[in-house]
């Protein structure tokens, strides 16, 4: 098995299909972030405080969790919330415990910083212009590597947008870096998101906040 919990050698085919994640899911969407986001700080804190994050959202009402599946296996998975403002609050408000264990070994290293970026990575959530208040945020999109060209990134958008649509959210949004990021930013444009504007994290990490509405249909392959 690789590291991202598909097996070496192991051929994609075109007919994945989009299921609602759930508990099950929760190892493979782990291993899907850590090879998605290496040197990430959340990837940092290690799997049991991912297992944490992800179960989260896995078990919010509010939450929306799709995986790729092939065979079983999941290929890559979006999850994101229809209550942004909300959601995070209710997390950590929920989970703080749990959160504390899961990265406490890196907390007793470096006491002060850690919790300054563990706080701000989990409520920085952009800024939208004050008039947009319908918005869902897409939090986390991961394709595993073997799987990358076969249209999963797109097709977990689509998914996720419509789901927001029938939720009765009109817009769509998400962070992601600016710098050394082409690959991504030139993803979620070809996705039908316009860049909203950006904002600097307490990291120095400037982020850029892409705005699309939720009831556009994408056709293009990615």
């Amino acid at each position: 098995m690789t590291s991202a919990g598909i097996p070496v050698g192991y051929a994609v085919k075109q007919d994945f299909t989009l299921r609602p994640a759930n508990l099950r899911d929760l190892p493979r969407i782990v291993a899907a972030h850590q090879v998605a986001f290496p040197g990430f700080f959340l990837t940092t804190l290690g799997p049991r405080f991912l297992g944490e994050l992800y179960a989260g959202f896995l078990t919010a009402g509010s939450s929306i969790c799709y995986v790729a599946d092939d065979r079983g296996e999941c290929l890559g998975f979006v999850v994101g919330t229809t209550e942004p403002a909300a959601f995070f609050k209710r997390l950590l408000a929920r989970r703080s415990h749990a959160f504390l264990y899961a990265g406490l070994s890196r907390l007793m290293r470096h006491p002060v910083s850690v919790s300054q970026r563990f706080l701000a990575a989990l409520f920085f959530r952009g800024d939208l212009t004050a008039v947009i208040t319908d918005a869902t945020l897409l939090s986390s999109l991961a394709v595993h590597p073997p799987a990358k060209g076969k249209g999963i990134g797109l097709a977990l958008v689509e998914k996720f947008c419509a789901e927001a649509v029938a939720r009765g959210s009109n817009y769509v949004y998400l962070m992601t870096d600016e710098d050394n990021n082409h690959r991504v930013n030139c993803f979620y444009r070809k996705c039908g998101f316009s860049l909203d504007g950006s904002s600097r994290r307490i990291s120095g990490r400037v982020m850029n906040r892409y705005l699309r509405s939720a009831a556009l249909s994408t056709k293009t392959g990615a």
